[in-house]
C-alpha cells in the first residue's frame, strides 16, 4: 500500500505538524505529491475545526512538506493501526471508503 509521510503547517503559526496518508493507490502522473494529500488534510482538519467552533481554513492556509513517500511494492512499509495517535493527521484511504484522524481521533 503506498503511503506518503508529511509535514505541514497551518497560517502564520510556526508550529510543525506531522501527517500520514495510506492508500490503495497513487498515480505515477500526479502534480507533486503535495497536492495529492492536500484535499484530505483540509477536509479532515476542516471537519475537526467545525467541531471546535473554528473557522475553516482555506487550501492556501496550509503548506505541506512531503518527507518519504513508498510504493505498493514496499512491504517494509506496513504499520499497525497502532501509530496513528502519533500524528497530527492520519487518514486512510481503501476502496474509496476514507478515514481521517486528527491527534488520533477520527473525525469523518
Amino acid at each position: 500500500m503506498p503511503s506518503v509521510c508529511f509535514l505541514y503547517r497551518i497560517g502564520a503559526n510556526p508550529k510543525v505538524y506531522y501527517g500520514k496518508y495510506v492508500c490503495d493507490y497513487i498515480s505515477d502522473d500526479h502534480e507533486g505529491l503535495d497536492n495529492e494529500v492536500l484535499p484530505d488534510l483540509l477536509n479532515g482538519i476542516n471537519i475537526y475545526r467545525q467541531h471546535k467552533n473554528l473557522q475553516t481554513l482555506k487550501k492556501n492556509q496550509i503548506k505541506v512538506g512531503i518527507l518519504s513517500c513508498s510504493t505498493n511494492s514496499n512491504y517494509l512499509n506496513y504499520s499497525t493501526k497502532k501509530e496513528i495517535g502519533l500524528f497530527g493527521f492520519y487518514c486512510t484511504r481503501y476502496n474509496q471508503i476514507v478515514k481521517m484522524y486528527v491527534n488520533g481521533k477520527q473525525v469523518n
